[in-house]
């Protein structure tokens, strides 16, 4: 009989030999799609290089070659927005395609693009390119949801989610985001002495703007701007439902995937102890808080005769009346997930896109003076008189040509992820190709909204913007190419099909797009009424900085981002004050212009 050490060398040597057959089983699979074919012997889905890769980044980036790690970064989630269209244009473009290619691995086999017209084929067939299963691990903790599921069941869920994104929801939210900027305000004048304000706080604020918009607006839970002072948990908890809130969707993209019992055991010895142990909690507090939202709504529904109130929590729970085994309505946990990700998805993204923006206007003052005169002819000269929604909303261009140029350029999801359960074929001007089974497809987003086809000097009429000259002009950030000529049939320029898609893209479109573009222009055009932004120069050795030097600054912090959940700038969230300069937080001005 063979020796146990004969037989664990058989079963090392049987399991290090998937790796090449599954090289060359891709290889041979590529060549069958007549895409390019770029080729990287790693398996990018081995769990240990899916936690190291990122982190090694900056190392592997110094240790190897410009070529080895350029090719390396591929197979590291996030390589879109680091490496922009390079692997299309040195790797993709010699093979005879610039716009797709077909990635080789030792794991499973992976295909990207940046052409139109396959990104208009793939989120168009939903049933031929459905969401990973992968997304439940991370985003169905607490239910199935529009994220979560394919075919029937989400078209079922996504027919109930659109009856509610409705008008009454669009108000309440625009609403809700001026009460919550006004109280940003007063706490960032709290101690001023004067007309100027100095914080490192404002990214911290965007986010607690946004969680307490998606609180009142999304579950009809309104709190107070400074209620995390005086809040306490319900009696029995250790959590308020804002604090277990984020906890839960701060862990989106990473831990909360874990058992519970791993984060209420982690070990106090390893690092993020009580991290995990806070997360732990929030996990099991935070869908006890939601149904007792959702029950307490119930509860008032019945003594009201039925009437509901303007959130999504509310007109989410009508809309569900029925029996779910017919078919029309959500079950419990299908209502309880999709308000989850309702409010992550929201959460995230809009938070991310607010800061961009803030750091864009900082870095380039004359867009700011550009929204400041929208905002002067649009909204009542006395601050006292309320802003009405229905009047201001449809008349906003130039901010919302802001928030669009913002999302073109960071956009929150650096890419859309498919797969496909069985071979496809997607047929364009350009060729046919085949996609095998269970393939992933990304389509990405970052290349794609740098396609000069498209965005180069795109309703640049004006020699004054003020572009770089040593840069193409989609690289810039110049909102005037969403601002269509007087004269035409829609005031915002509308992107072709298959080349704008921070929201996604056909019918599995995020339906909160519109929530988010009126949470974005009532929080700007309240904070920008009577204010204006810039970045405080740094004292370096005794000398302020020069505007130059500034605006470098500004430059590298919004280039060292990294991709969690979705694109966010590091080293700007949860910093404090009275922290010292050591490199943490951005010090931004706030002055009153009025």
């Amino acid at each position: 009989m063979p020796s146990l050490l004969l037989v664990a060398a058989g079963l090392l040597l049987l399991y290090f030999l998937q790796y090449p057959y599954n090289l060359g089983r891709n290889y041979l699979t590529a060549r069958k799609t007549g895409l390019p074919i770029i080729i990287v012997p790693i398996d990018q889905n081995a769990f240990l290089w899916m936690v190291i890769s990122v982190p090694l980044r900056p190392i592997l980036k110094k240790l190897l070659s410009t070529s080895a790690y350029e090719r390396m970064s591929l197979v590291i989630y996030g390589w879109e927005f680091h490496q922009k269209l390079q692997p299309f244009e040195e790797h993709a473009k010699p093979q005879g395609n610039s716009k797709t290619f077909f990635l080789v691995t030792c794991g499973r086999p992976e295909i990207s693009t940046c052409d139109r017209e396959i990104a208009y084929e793939i989120t168009r067939r939903p049933r031929d390119f459905q969401h990973p299963e992968l997304n439940a691990l991370f985003v169905g903790k607490f239910g199935r949801n529009v994220l979560t599921d394919n075919g029937d069941q989400w078209a079922k869920q996504r027919k109930v989610i659109a009856s509610v994104i409705n008008e009454r929801i669009s108000k309440a939210v625009f609403n809700e985001s001026i009460r919550q900027t006004d109280g940003l305000l007063g706490e960032v004048y709290d101690h001023a002495d004067g007309h100027t304000s100095e914080t490192k706080r404002i990214f911290n604020m965007m986010k607690k703007i946004t969680i307490h918009v998606l609180s009142g607006a999304g579950m009809g839970a309104q709190v107070e701007w400074n209620s995390n002072e005086n809040e306490k948990p319900r009696e029995g908890y250790k959590m308020t439902y804002i604090e277990a809130c984020k906890a839960v969707i701060d862990a989106t993209a990473g831990p909360i995937a874990l058992p519970t019992w791993v984060m209420n055991y982690w070990p106090g010895f390893l690092p993020g102890h009580e991290f995990m142990n806070n997360l732990g909690q929030a996990v099991k507090e935070f869908p006890i808080h939601t149904r007792h939202l959702m029950e307490r709504e119930r509860q008032r529904v019945k003594t009201h005769g039925g009437e509901t109130k303007s959130n999504i929590m509310s007109q989410l729970l009508q809309a569900s009346e029925g029996d779910p085994k017919a078919g029309k309505a959500l079950t419990e946990e299908e209502t309880m997930g999709n308000l989850y990700v309702f409010t992550a998805a929201g959460f995230d993204t809009t938070a991310n896109t607010l800061s961009y923006a803030l750091v864009l206007l900082c870095r380039y003052p004359h867009w700011q003076d550009w929204i400041l005169e929208e905002i002067d002819d649009l909204l009542p000269s006395e601050s006292s008189e309320p802003v009405d929604y229905t009047a201001i909303f449809p008349k906003v261009v130039r901010v919302m040509a802001v928030m669009l140029e913002t999302l073109r350029i960071f956009t929150p999801v650096i890419h859309l992820s498919r797969e496909t359960k069985v071979p496809q074929v997607i047929e364009t001007s350009g060729g046919t190709y085949n996609i095998p089974t269970k393939c992933a497809v990304y389509i990405d987003n970052v290349a794609l909204h740098l396609d000069h086809d498209v965005w180069r000097n795109l309703n640049n009429t004006s020699t004054g913007d003020r572009e770089p000259a040593d840069q193409p002009d989609e690289y810039s950030f110049r909102p005037t190419r969403w601002v269509n000529p007087p004269g035409s049939q829609t005031p915002l320029f509308q992107p072709p099909k298959g080349t704008y898609s921070p929201w996604s893209a056909g019918p599995r479109v995020c339906p909160g797009q519109k929530m988010a573009q009126v949470e974005f222009t009532a929080i700007f055009m309240t904070l920008f009424r009577r204010h204006r932004i810039e970045a405080v120069p740094l004292t370096i050795n005794g000398r302020a900085e020069s505007r130059s030097e500034v605006d470098a600054r500004l430059d590298a912090s919004m280039k060292d981002s990294i991709s969690i959940l979705t694109l966010q700038m590091q080293n700007v969230y949860d910093v404090t004050d009275d922290e010292v300069e050591d490199g943490k937080g951005l010090r931004v001005r706030l002055t009153k212009r009025r």
